[in-house]
């Protein structure tokens, strides 16, 4: 029998899967009750006991520890998308050996199409993505002014805002800090990806 979720309880169990397989904290209905923006543990415990009610997660008697049962037969579009390292080593991103975890989430067309991607620093802060946010990927080669790209540059990826003037690329940083400047490319750039979502492991 298919266990329906609504969307609570799809956000609830994404957050408890990847604390177990990703976070350094074990899942807990307070770190819960905080993710959900809720001020009351009692309403994180509601979605809880529905989760444990459907079989897709149980609680330890004596720890009260949260641990997922399954994921199978779950009526929703979650897929396991892979998370990769902010810094490709000269390698593709989406190698094998980049792939540090995967997280289920909800994406549209192929789940392949899109991967993960760790952001560091403050570059672009003021797009809204911010140290230690978990960025969506769709892969592809191309960009439009003005899309939020990430780019493989020698060695190192970066997330940036892709611009082109003529023959010349740029890549352009939108952050509150004065020190980020834009990034002029005539060669050896390799577009990886559009960012298309956020996600961030610190509530």
């Amino acid at each position: 029998m298919e266990k329906i979720l609504n969307e609570i309880e799809k956000k609830a169990l994404t957050f408890i899967r990847n604390q177990i397989m990703y976070g350094d904290r074990k899942p807990s209905l307070r770190n819960l009750m905080n993710y959900l923006g809720y001020k009351s543990p009692r309403s994180a415990s509601l979605i809880v006991s529905s989760l444990i009610e459907k079989g897709l997660i149980s609680r330890d008697d004596i720890t009260r520890e949260i641990r997922i049962n399954y994921f199978k037969n779950i009526k929703s579009k979650l897929v396991n998308i892979p998370l990769v390292g902010a810094i490709a080593c000269g390698k593709p991103i989406l190698a094998v050996e980049n792939i540090e975890a995967y997280i289920p989430y909800e994406v549209k067309g192929d789940p392949k199409e899109y991967f993960f991607l760790r952001a560091i620093g403050d570059s672009m802060d003021k797009a809204g993505i911010n140290d230690g946010d978990i960025v969506l990927v769709k892969k592809q080669q191309n960009a439009d002014p003005g899309d939020k790209v990430v780019a493989l540059i020698g060695d190192e990826a970066t997330i940036k805002i892709f611009k082109q003037d003529n023959h010349k690329i740029i890549l352009e940083p939108r952050s509150l800090n004065p020190v980020h400047k834009p990034i002029y490319v005539f060669g050896n750039l390799q577009i990886q990806g559009k960012v298309i979502d956020k996600i961030n492991f610190d509530n």
